[in-house]
């Protein structure tokens, strides 16, 4: 039978689908003007209705959940192997360099994610290649410390230790045995990064330092439909509900994965 938080994060899940699977089967350009179709109710045509400039409202919402997706993969994975493989050699190698490596992240931590986010992405100017590398800049450190921890606590373990005395390399030895064995609290981290970057991508955009216009991102989206909440409140409504529902199901896969596979919550002190 299938777990109950899973049956929660698929259903949360569904609408979110609907609206890639609905874009997809009606093929409609997200960019179109149509000043004739001006805050057009739902229609056939227009199964969501239009926005401000006649633009598909269902097209832009799939086009957003894309890239929010898009983003969120892109900053786990590359902030995954940074942080990891910073953490992983601060732990091998210990001494002065572990602790320069760690005071570094200590640095990055002390600031406020969002904040940091924000004045990174103002700095780099706006675009989603330039959203991306803030958001990593970022994201990395809470992969560097889990991996730390993680790896201190098997460095000196007997399948360690017996595959260094048979001549493998550190490389080998890091890739074969300690990843492995540490791939279940990262694939957690992850997985709530992902929910996190998901909301900073949003929040970047809705704060002009992100995501541009004409391209459609769920933060601009919002930011666009505040001005007319009192007009037409669906504007915010929309990409505010499938903002939430994507965040909440990927959290929700998370506790799943951290129950299921039995992860400690909290890190190791540095």
């Amino acid at each position: 039978m299938m777990n109950p938080t899973v049956r929660w994060s698929l259903f949360l899940l569904l609408i979110p689908l609907l609206v890639l699977l609905a874009a997809a089967v009606m093929q409609t350009d997200g960019h179109a003007v149509d000043l004739d179709a001006v805050f057009a109710d739902a229609s056939m045509a227009h199964p969501l209705g239009c926005d401000a400039l006649g633009r598909d409202l269902l097209a832009r919402l799939a086009e957003g959940l894309q890239l929010s997706l898009s983003v969120g993969i892109a900053v786990v994975c590359l902030g995954g192997v940074i942080g990891i493989s910073i953490g992983m050699f601060a732990a091998w190698m210990g001494g002065w360099l572990d602790a320069v490596l760690m005071r570094f992240a200590d640095i990055v931590l002390s600031f406020p994610g969002i904040l940091l986010a924000i004045a990174l992405a103002a700095m780099l100017g706006p675009g989603v290649e330039n959203l991306i590398i803030a958001l990593v800049a970022v994201g990395w450190v809470g992969f560097s410390r889990l991996s730390r921890a993680q790896v201190l606590a098997l460095k000196h373990a007997p399948f360690v230790e017996a595959s260094l005395a048979g001549g493998s390399s550190v490389r080998y030895v890091a890739v074969r045995h300690l990843l492995p064995n540490i791939a279940a609290p990262l694939l957690v981290e992850a997985s709530f990064g992902l929910a996190a970057v998901v909301i900073g991508e949003a929040g970047l955009s809705f704060l002009g330092v992100g995501v541009q216009p004409p391209d459609a991102s769920l933060g601009t989206m919002i930011r666009e439909g505040t001005r007319l909440m009192l007009v037409e409140p669906l504007l915010v409504i929309w990409p505010g509900l499938i903002l939430f529902l994507l965040v909440m199901a990927v959290n929700l896969l998370g506790d799943h994965l951290r129950d299921r596979l039995d992860v400690k919550g909290g890190h190791a002190d540095a």
